[in-house]
C-alpha cells in the first residue's frame, strides 16, 4: 500500500511539526506554533531588526507572521525536498515581511487577530538586547542561525538548571556552572575543587556528569522542537546547533 500523502510531504524525520500546522486538529496546530514561537521568536526578530524594521515593527512582523501560521496560511505546499524546516522558516518570513506584514500589523492594531505566542516565548526587551549585541557584519542566515542556537542552549541550561533544583542540587549547579559553559584548565578547576573542599577528581567527575545531563537537554530540546527522536536527525541538528557559533 502506497503511503499516504502527508507522510510523504511530512516524514517524521524533521518535518512532523509542520505536518501538525497544517494537518493536525486545532489542539496540535497550537501546540506545534507554541513549539515554533518559543524557538524561533527571538531569531526572527532579530532578522526583522536587521531588516531596518522598528523594534515596535519587528515586534508585529513576527508576531503576524506566525498568527499567518495559525491560519494555515503558511506552508500550504512546503515539502522536505524544500530543505531544514529551520531555512523554510527564515525564507518564508522574508516573504511574509516583504509581502504581507505591513496587511498584518494593520489587522493586529485593529483588533480581531489572535494572540499566538508565549508570552515566554516573546521577550521584546530581551531580544532587543540580543540583537544590540549582535555582530553587524555577520549574515543574515548567520545571525539567524546564531541566535536559534544560542536560545536553544538557553533553554536547555534552564531546563538543566531546573532539573538540579529538583534533586536539591543547587550549589552543585551553581558550582559547576562556569566550567560548564567555559572550558578551564586544570589549575582553575583545581582552585574550585579546594575552595569546595573537594579533590579535584570529585569535581571533574561531578563536571562529567553535569555535561551529560546538559546535553541530553540540549537533545531533548532539539527533539520537542523538530518534533522527532530520530537519532540521525538530532546528531546532524546537534552538529548544526555548535557549527551557527563559527560560521562568521
Amino acid at each position: 500500500m502506497a503511503a499516504p500523502l502527508t507522510d510523504t510531504l511530512f516524514p517524521s524525520t524533521r518535518w512532523s511539526l509542520l505536518h501538525k500546522l497544517r494537518e493536525g486538529t486545532e489542539e496540535e496546530a497550537r501546540a506545534a506554533l507554541e513549539t515554533l514561537c518559543r524557538a524561533y521568536w527571538q531569531p526572527l526578530y532579530c532578522v526583522a531588526r536587521r531588516r531596518q524594521l522598528s523594534e515596535h515593527d519587528a515586534q508585529d512582523a513576527v508576531q503576524g507572521f506566525f498568527e499567518s501560521i495559525l491560519r494555515r496560511e503558511t506552508f500550504a505546499t512546503a515539502d522536505e525536498a524544500e530543505g531544514k524546516l529551520r531555512q523554510l522558516l527564515l525564507r518564508a518570513f522574508d516573504n511574509f515581511h516583504t509581502q504581507q506584514w505591513q496587511k498584518a500589523t494593520r489587522q493586529k492594531r485593529g483588533g480581531g487577530v489572535e494572540h499566538v505566542c508565549l508570552d515566554a516565548a516573546m521577550d521584546p526587551a530581551r531580544a532587543e538586547q540580543v540583537y544590540q549585541k549582535s555582530d553587524p557584519a555577520q549574515s543574515l542566515e548567520a545571525l539567524y542561525n546564531r541566535e536559534w542556537a544560542s536560545a536553544l542552549l538557553s533553554r536547555a541550561l534552564e531546563a538543566l538548571r531546573a532539573d538540579y533544583e529538583k534533586r536539591g542540587w543547587q550549589e552543585r549547579y551553581e558550582l559547576l556552572l562556569g566550567p560548564l559553559i567555559q572550558q578551564g584548565d586544570e589549575t582553575q578547576l583545581g582552585e574550585l575543587a579546594a575552595s569546595a573542599g573537594m579533590s579535584a577528581g570529585a569535581l571533574r567527575v561531578m563536571l562529567h556528569r553535569m555535561r551529560t545531563h546538559y546535553r541530553g537537554q540540549i537533545e531533548r530540546e532539539l527533539s520537542h522542537t523538530l518534533g522527532t527522536s530520530d537519532p540521525a536527525t538530532l546528531r546532524e541538528e546537534m552538529q548544526e546547533l555548535f557549527k551557527a557559533f563559527s560560521t562568521p
